[in-house]
């Protein structure tokens, strides 16, 4: 009789630690896991400048806490002067135009996006978590339609200053007078899906206009299937290949990468795509499938931006850049770290000035709407 008042004595204070654990930990751990469930809603088709509705709604978290919506925005998606996120948790930016991030309570988020070509498909990415760390991310794209017009109003959708050469040129370009922009491309790799070789483009060309310089810039995404010029090869795996279709684009100067195939390196390179066995500069990124499996694409930006910025400090560019935005550039890293990156910049800046000479060079006109004018 003593043994049984004593078992039920200590089930019911084994059960009531069991709810207890179960209540503070806020999962169930013991008949279940209830890790949270990110839920970023159905892919989006939107006009340049139009506004669009993030809905959240359908995500969960199982300990009953509130849910913080942490969005997470593609460069050149969402213009941050365009959008009041004032009353948001948090945000981040890429510089000072561009949103990165916002977190919010809300569980529908109204975003006015930015001006892109139609066919840019833009990622943004949901990400929850619980209190006790546990996470969860979805993904959805953004896709620029094309906006409804009479049939005899329709133009060509290339670019103006695309030059379609003729498919028997083989004769190199004489000189780069006539010769403007930048054109991006990586080689043709299966590893990397269209959705991610697009990310990666959009980082270098946002790194690019972010350091201060106006060139025009091309991407392969540009293309379209239909309107394709002659002499553009879709795929390349070769820095001649694209720098042909640079020259389709009339593009001085290209920035081409690619995935070792043996090796986890990711390669950058910048040349005129009239010399493309001149390299100006290159640099190499260690393992970014690394990154890249731990963080997703994303975890690749830092690296990107550094290796695009030491692409961009070669001495070829120096005349297409003002001082101020060199000084910022040579000193990203103490900038970073808060290491008198002033002084160190104005040494530089004197040395400079006082072998290249470049303090006659005009300076450059305003820069183009990023990402597609």
């Amino acid at each position: 009789m003593k043994m049984n008042k004593l078992y039920k004595k200590y089930s019911i204070s084994l059960t009531a630690l069991i709810f207890f654990v179960n209540g503070i930990m806020g999962q169930d751990f013991f008949f279940g896991n209830n890790k949270p469930s990110a839920d970023a809603g159905k892919d989006i088709k939107a006009l340049s400048g139009e506004t669009i509705f993030l809905d959240g709604s359908r995500s969960f978290v199982g300990d009953g806490s509130k849910i913080k919506y942490h969005w997470i925005f593609a460069p050149g998606l969402v213009i941050k002067s365009e959008n009041d996120f004032s009353s948001a948790i948090s945000i981040e930016t890429y510089g000072s135009k561009y949103l990165k991030s916002v977190q919010s309570h809300k569980q529908v988020l109204k975003v006015t996006i930015s001006d892109n070509d139609p066919g840019t498909k833009l990622e943004v990415v949901l990400k929850i978590k619980d209190r006790i760390g546990f996470e969860d991310r979805d993904t959805l794209l953004v896709e620029y339609s094309s906006p409804k017009a009479p049939a005899d109003t329709l133009v060509s959708a290339l670019p103006p200053t695309i030059i379609e050469p003729s498919p028997n040129t083989t004769d190199p370009i004489e000189n780069n007078t006539s010769l403007s922009g930048v054109f991006i491309q990586g080689f043709a790799d299966n590893k990397v899906n269209k959705v991610d070789v697009q990310i990666i483009n959009s980082i270098i060309m946002d790194q690019i206009k972010s350091i201060g310089f106006d060139y025009t810039i091309f991407l392969a995404r540009d293309i379209r299937p239909n309107n394709k010029p002659k002499g553009y090869k879709d795929e390349c795996n070769t820095d001649l290949c694209i720098a042909q279709n640079a020259m389709v684009f009339n593009a001085r100067y290209v920035l081409s990468w690619n995935f070792a195939q043996a090796e986890d390196k990711l390669s950058l390179r910048v040349f005129e795509s009239i010399d493309h066995g001149n390299l100006i500069d290159e640099d190499i990124i260690i393992g970014p499938y690394t990154q890249m499996n731990e963080s997703g694409i994303y975890g690749l930006e830092p690296a990107l931006r550094s290796g695009v910025s030491k692409l961009m400090g070669a001495n070829n560019f120096k005349k297409d850049i003002s001082i101020v935005d060199r000084l910022l550039m040579k000193n990203e890293s103490l900038i970073s770290y808060g290491k008198y990156p002033l002084m160190l910049g104005a040494a530089y800046l004197f040395i400079d000035k006082v072998f290249t000479g470049d303090a006659s060079e005009p300076e450059p006109e305003m820069p183009p709407g990023f990402p597609h004018d």
